[in-house]
């Protein structure tokens, strides 16, 4: 079975580090805090009436020796108002988002809003990975060289996370793997880096099949593209293909000549 295709869109810095995208095989991973949408793996944190009752094993650590009942009572109550403030005042969200790294890619090369947000006015450029269909041996699939992506469901309700429950991995997944079906087009598939967190990270050089430049993009940025795409197929037996969107003369959509993909259906 050959592996899906997946995509990336992306625009030019001033720097041009984008590029390494192509010639060095790196990608970012961001920080939750910083995508487009303030619900995005922003849960629900619901509160309980017995936090004690759930969690007896956090009020054990409470050093209440040689204090009353009534200061033990007093004592048990400060520490779950203190815990409680510090999901409503979005401490615990930001700190635990911190410490997590994703990549977003799309199922489609073709949406012509995705280009326009995420490729700065079809200006930049998108690439396409291949899924993997087997991992070589002695290899971690987990690992984010491999691009392993969890497909976005898209919902009306936000994910419940009970804040004095221990999180189970099912919860984790509905907190990054959960949108609003306003975003629905996008058509999104996440990699979740929980290990090493946000940053630049290299992916597996075979993974990348092929580039496909802006419909409006510079003739200087597409030099500058095309010269790497060069240069990254010094060292690959199986080119990586370049390609270039192109708008349709009678429809609202996109073309990419010689590009044999089949287009989705919100796309067609």
């Amino acid at each position: 079975m050959v592996g899906r295709y997946l995509y990336k869109y992306v625009a030019f810095d001033e720097e041009l580090n984008v590029l390494k995208l192509i010639t060095e095989n790196k990608i970012k991973f961001s920080e939750p805090a910083r995508f487009n949408d303030p619900f995005d793996c922003n849960p629900y944190y619901m509160g309980s009436d017995n936090p004690k009752k759930l969690r007896p094993d956090l009020f054990a650590r409470l050093d209440n020796s040689g204090k009353s009942p009534a200061k033990r009572v007093i004592a048990t109550q400060r520490a779950i108002n203190r815990a409680d403030s510090f999901f409503k005042d979005g401490r615990f969200q930001e700190t635990a988002m911190a410490a997590v790294g994703i990549l977003s890619l799309s199922r489609t090369p073709w949406h012509v809003l995705m280009w326009s947000h995420y490729a700065q006015h079809h200006t930049g450029f998108v690439v396409e990975f291949q899924e993997p269909e087997v991992i070589p041996p002695r290899e971690n699939g987990l690992h984010q060289r491999w691009l392993i992506t969890f497909e976005v469901k898209y919902t009306v309700d936000r994910p419940v996370v009970e804040r004095w429950k221990r999180t189970e991995l099912t919860s984790i997944d509905k907190i990054f793997m959960s949108k609003s079906i306003e975003w629905e087009y996008e058509e999104e598939e996440r990699v979740v880096n929980y290990m090493d967190g946000p940053g630049i990270f290299e992916y597996e050089p075979s993974l990348l099949k092929s580039v496909i430049a802006g419909c409006k993009i510079s003739d200087k940025h597409f030099a500058l593209l095309s010269a790497a795409v060069k240069e990254a197929n010094k060292y690959r037996t199986i080119k990586i293909s370049l390609f270039r969107a192109e708008l349709d003369e009678r429809k609202y959509r996109l073309n990419i000549p010689r590009f044999n993909r089949p287009r989705s259906a919100t796309t067609a």
